[in-house]
This record gives C-alpha cells, structure tokens and sequence, in this order.
C-alpha cells in the first residue's frame, strides 16, 4: 500500500520521496509485541503477550518531501490516507513567482491547510511529517 494524497480542489501533491522515520525495529516488525514469550525473564515470568489486533495503531512516523504540481488555491487543505492517516507538520518552499506565496495556515485533526496569496503558479515543494 502507499500513501495518499487528497485535496480539497484542484492541487496534485507529487512525493518524490517518502521516508521511514523509526527507531528500533522497522514498522512492520511486531517482535515487541510478543512480551518476552521466549520466557527469558527472571523467575521465569510468562511473557505479555501484547497484541494490536483491532487494528487502530498509528503507523511510524514518514518524512514526505514533494511538490504541488498544479496550483493551490487560498484555504486548500491536504488529507492523507493508505500507509499514513495524519499530516503531523509541513514546510512549504518558495515559489519562483513574485508577490506570491504558500504558507501553511494550520493542521486540524491532521489535515493541513494552506493559505495561498497572489498566483504562486505550480511546482511549490513541501515537506510533510506524518503518521
């Protein structure tokens, strides 16, 4: 699965590259859940066990580093879905166009929104921190 990338308009976000942010095992390694089962601790403890299986764990935290390849207009938020659910923070490149801009207006329930100001034109990069 890959991850998602949803506009409010007409804006296509384009990642060139998306990157594990862990430490420790990789994401998909659930060795840790497994509560020792081996039975290594001391006095021979019965191992926890854990699992996840209603499935709302959150994914590791992804680094996103991309660009809006079409225009974005004033107050156009970006959702995420698939292998991440939630937009966690985003820096926003300069555009080449003068008296215009993109600036990131706020996150909301992990969605971001972006205020827009002149005619930027496309090709804004963006990196985002999600989860």
């Amino acid at each position: 699965m890959a991850i998602t990338y949803t506009t409010s308009g007409s804006a296509v976000f384009a990642a060139d590259l998306e990157l594990d942010l862990y430490a420790g095992t990789l994401p998909d390694n659930t060795d840790w859940l497994d509560g020792n089962a081996g039975g290594s601790y001391p006095g021979t403890l019965t191992g926890f066990l854990a699992s996840n299986s209603d499935g709302n764990a959150v994914g590791g935290l992804k680094m996103v580093v991309g660009k809006f390849t079409t225009v974005l207009a004033d107050d156009e938020t970006v959702t995420v879905s698939g292998d991440a659910s939630q937009i966690i923070a985003v820096v926003v490149g300069a555009t080449s166009v003068a008296n215009a801009g993109v600036e990131l207006k706020n996150i909301t329930n992990g969605v971001a929104q972006f205020t827009v100001v002149g005619a930027p034109g496309a090709n804004v990069t963006a990196m985002m921190i999600l989860a």
